[in-house]
Protein backbone atom coordinates (compact mmCIF):
# COMPACT_ATOMS: atom_id res chain seq x y z
CA UNK A 1 0.00 0.00 0.00
CA UNK A 2 1.45 3.29 -1.14
CA UNK A 3 0.41 5.27 1.97
CA UNK A 4 2.32 2.94 4.29
CA UNK A 5 5.39 3.04 2.07
CA UNK A 6 5.27 6.84 2.05
CA UNK A 7 5.06 7.13 5.82
CA UNK A 8 8.05 4.84 6.23
CA UNK A 9 10.07 7.29 4.11
CA UNK A 10 9.07 10.33 6.17
CA UNK A 11 11.62 12.46 8.02
CA UNK A 12 11.98 12.26 11.82
CA UNK A 13 10.46 15.68 12.49
CA UNK A 14 7.54 15.00 10.18
CA UNK A 15 6.63 11.80 12.03
CA UNK A 16 7.30 13.21 15.48
CA UNK A 17 4.93 16.09 14.70
CA UNK A 18 2.07 13.55 14.59
CA UNK A 19 2.35 13.15 18.37
CA UNK A 20 0.83 15.27 21.09
CA UNK A 21 3.40 17.84 22.28
CA UNK A 22 4.05 16.13 25.62
CA UNK A 23 4.65 12.80 23.85
CA UNK A 24 6.90 14.41 21.25
CA UNK A 25 9.00 16.08 23.97
CA UNK A 26 9.51 12.81 25.84
CA UNK A 27 10.36 10.85 22.70
CA UNK A 28 12.71 13.58 21.47
CA UNK A 29 14.53 13.45 24.82
CA UNK A 30 14.88 9.67 24.49
CA UNK A 31 16.27 10.06 20.99
CA UNK A 32 18.59 12.95 21.87
CA UNK A 33 20.08 10.97 24.75
CA UNK A 34 20.52 7.79 22.70
CA UNK A 35 21.74 8.97 19.27
CA UNK A 36 18.39 8.29 17.58
CA UNK A 37 18.28 4.67 18.72
CA UNK A 38 14.62 4.03 17.96
CA UNK A 39 14.51 0.54 19.49
CA UNK A 40 15.88 1.91 22.74
CA UNK A 41 13.23 4.66 22.57
CA UNK A 42 10.51 2.00 22.27
CA UNK A 43 11.86 0.19 25.32
CA UNK A 44 12.15 3.40 27.33
CA UNK A 45 8.56 4.43 26.50
CA UNK A 46 7.21 1.00 27.42
CA UNK A 47 9.26 0.77 30.61
CA UNK A 48 8.29 4.27 31.69
CA UNK A 49 4.56 3.85 31.17
CA UNK A 50 3.49 0.22 31.02
CA UNK A 51 2.78 -0.39 34.68
CA UNK A 52 0.17 2.36 34.66
CA UNK A 53 -1.39 1.49 31.32
CA UNK A 54 -1.68 -2.18 30.53
CA UNK A 55 -2.26 -5.57 32.03
CA UNK A 56 1.06 -6.54 30.41
CA UNK A 57 2.78 -4.04 32.71
CA UNK A 58 5.02 -4.68 35.63
CA UNK A 59 8.65 -5.28 36.29
CA UNK A 60 10.36 -7.15 33.46
CA UNK A 61 7.18 -7.53 31.43
CA UNK A 62 7.96 -4.87 28.84
CA UNK A 63 9.89 -7.37 26.68
CA UNK A 64 6.86 -9.66 26.48
CA UNK A 65 4.68 -6.70 25.69
CA UNK A 66 7.17 -5.36 23.14
CA UNK A 67 7.18 -8.69 21.29
CA UNK A 68 3.37 -8.81 21.20
CA UNK A 69 3.32 -5.25 19.92
CA UNK A 70 5.88 -6.07 17.21
CA UNK A 71 3.81 -9.09 16.16
CA UNK A 72 0.71 -6.93 15.68
CA UNK A 73 2.68 -4.16 13.96
CA UNK A 74 4.10 -6.78 11.60
CA UNK A 75 0.64 -8.16 10.87
CA UNK A 76 -0.62 -4.69 10.00
CA UNK A 77 2.27 -3.70 7.76
CA UNK A 78 2.98 -7.06 6.14
CA UNK A 79 -0.54 -7.78 4.96
CA UNK A 80 -2.15 -10.08 7.52
CA UNK A 81 -5.90 -10.44 6.94
CA UNK A 82 -6.57 -9.38 10.54
CA UNK A 83 -5.91 -5.74 9.60
CA UNK A 84 -7.34 -5.74 6.08
CA UNK A 85 -10.22 -3.41 6.98
CA UNK A 86 -7.87 -0.98 8.71
CA UNK A 87 -5.54 -0.90 5.72
CA UNK A 88 -8.57 -0.28 3.47
CA UNK A 89 -9.60 2.57 5.75
CA UNK A 90 -6.24 4.24 5.10
CA UNK A 91 -6.33 3.50 1.39
CA UNK A 92 -9.87 4.81 0.90
CA UNK A 93 -9.58 7.87 3.11
CA UNK A 94 -9.09 11.28 1.58
CA UNK A 95 -6.85 12.09 4.56
CA UNK A 96 -3.41 10.75 3.71
CA UNK A 97 -1.62 12.69 6.46
CA UNK A 98 0.92 10.95 8.64
CA UNK A 99 -1.13 11.89 11.70
CA UNK A 100 -4.15 10.03 10.29
CA UNK A 101 -2.12 6.95 9.37
CA UNK A 102 -0.38 6.83 12.77
CA UNK A 103 -3.81 7.20 14.38
CA UNK A 104 -5.29 4.28 12.42
CA UNK A 105 -2.27 2.09 13.15
CA UNK A 106 -2.30 2.99 16.85
CA UNK A 107 -6.04 2.50 17.27
CA UNK A 108 -6.13 -0.82 15.39
CA UNK A 109 -3.15 -2.33 17.18
CA UNK A 110 -4.22 -0.86 20.52
CA UNK A 111 -7.66 -2.40 20.07
CA UNK A 112 -6.07 -5.76 19.38
CA UNK A 113 -3.87 -5.53 22.48
CA UNK A 114 -6.56 -3.99 24.66
CA UNK A 115 -4.83 -0.67 25.30
CA UNK A 116 -5.20 2.94 24.26
CA UNK A 117 -4.12 3.97 20.79
CA UNK A 118 -2.98 7.28 22.29
CA UNK A 119 -0.51 5.38 24.49
CA UNK A 120 0.74 3.45 21.45
CA UNK A 121 1.20 6.41 19.09
CA UNK A 122 4.78 7.24 20.22
CA UNK A 123 5.78 3.59 19.90
CA UNK A 124 4.23 3.37 16.43
CA UNK A 125 6.16 6.48 15.36
CA UNK A 126 9.42 5.05 16.72
CA UNK A 127 8.82 1.75 14.96
CA UNK A 128 8.09 3.53 11.69
CA UNK A 129 11.26 5.58 12.09
CA UNK A 130 13.17 2.38 12.79
CA UNK A 131 12.02 0.61 9.65
CA UNK A 132 12.33 3.80 7.63
CA UNK A 133 16.02 3.05 7.38
CA UNK A 134 15.31 -0.04 5.32
CA UNK A 135 12.74 -1.14 2.79
CA UNK A 136 9.45 -2.42 4.20
CA UNK A 137 9.86 -5.78 2.50
CA UNK A 138 13.29 -6.24 4.08
CA UNK A 139 11.82 -5.45 7.50
CA UNK A 140 8.97 -7.95 7.02
CA UNK A 141 11.48 -10.65 6.03
CA UNK A 142 13.67 -9.84 9.03
CA UNK A 143 10.67 -10.23 11.36
CA UNK A 144 9.74 -13.53 9.69
CA UNK A 145 13.29 -14.84 10.13
CA UNK A 146 13.32 -13.73 13.76
CA UNK A 147 10.02 -15.48 14.44
CA UNK A 148 11.16 -18.65 12.64
CA UNK A 149 14.41 -18.72 14.61
CA UNK A 150 12.52 -18.34 17.89
CA UNK A 151 10.22 -21.23 16.94
CA UNK A 152 13.15 -23.45 15.97
CA UNK A 153 14.99 -22.66 19.20
CA UNK A 154 11.94 -23.68 21.25
CA UNK A 155 11.75 -27.14 19.65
Amino acid sequence: MEELLNIVKAENEELLSTLDPYQKDIIQTFLDNNANNYSDGVDRWLNATLSNTSNFGGEGRSKVYREKLLEEFEKFLCGDDKYEEDRKKIEQSSDKSHKYIVGVLSAAIGNSLGISGIFLAPVIVLLILNIGKMALNAWCEMRKDSRDNKTNNNL
